[in-house]
């Protein structure tokens, strides 16, 4: 039998026409089944060794190689923080627990003369003075006599132990941040420096306050007010 002899333009036109042959896709002896599949749609390449890793670190490179890709991580998880819900005037008002010592029942105040005017008087905390700050003065509001459930929230700021006098303490709250909404801008002053933002809790309003802007006193709060003579 006589062998057919092949023609070299032949060869060269196939060439240019046929689309390059692909390699064989390689599959492994054994494994998942969606591990194969997976390989099944990856793009076919050229098999071959991997590139010998150069440098002073080649051989952390070498190492990395054999690490399996993971997918990318998932946006971490918003962590929720813990506030003290307090009320002042019939509104609701929360500070961070993380600020707040204790909470104390509110009695014997006793007032000092020429104090600043948000200062309701000092107390006596286990030996130690307590200035105690009357938050309705310090928001503008008028002062109300004591009564069975207003309390002092002894809170910590600036490296300062202060008593801050509340109409009620309510109870502790978990916040995620991304829940705080800034209030709107047409509320904001050099006065309300304090307001970090408010939150929607079922049918009302939480006022979030930072706690050492808020004893940060302006000098117009000085004058005479509805603070400057308040009841016992």
């Amino acid at each position: 039998m006589s062998r057919r002899r092949k023609d070299p333009e032949a060869g060269k036109q196939g060439a240019a026409t046929e689309p390059e042959a692909k390699p064989p896709l390689q599959l492994p002896s054994s494994g998942l089944a969606s591990e194969i599949l997976a390989a099944i749609d990856e793009p076919r390449t050229a098999v071959g060794p991997p590139a010998a890793p150069a440098g002073p670190g080649r051989i952390y490179s070498f190492a990395d190689s054999f690490e399996r890709r993971e997918e990318r991580p998932s946006a971490p998880v918003e962590r929720e923080e813990s506030w003290v819900a307090f009320e002042l005037a019939g509104e609701t008002y929360a500070l961070p627990v993380a600020r707040i010592q204790e909470i104390q029942r509110a009695h014997d105040i006793t007032r000092v003369p020429h104090a600043p005017t948000p200062v309701r008087g000092i107390t006596n905390l286990r030996g130690k003075v307590l200035v105690v700050v009357d938050l309705r003065v310090r928001l503008g509001l008028q002062p109300a006599p004591l009564d069975a459930r207003s309390r002092i929230l002894v809170v910590s700021s600036r490296e300062r132990a202060l008593g801050l006098l509340v109409d009620a303490a309510r109870q502790v709250i978990k916040l995620a941040p991304s829940r705080i909404e800034r209030p709107p801008a047409d509320i904001l002053t050099e006065r309300s420096e304090f307001l970090v933002g408010v939150v929607q809790l079922g049918d009302g309003l939480i006022v979030v306050l930072d706690i050492d802007q808020l004893l940060l006193v302006p000098e117009a709060l000085d004058a005479p007010g509805p603070g400057s003579q308040g009841a016992a």
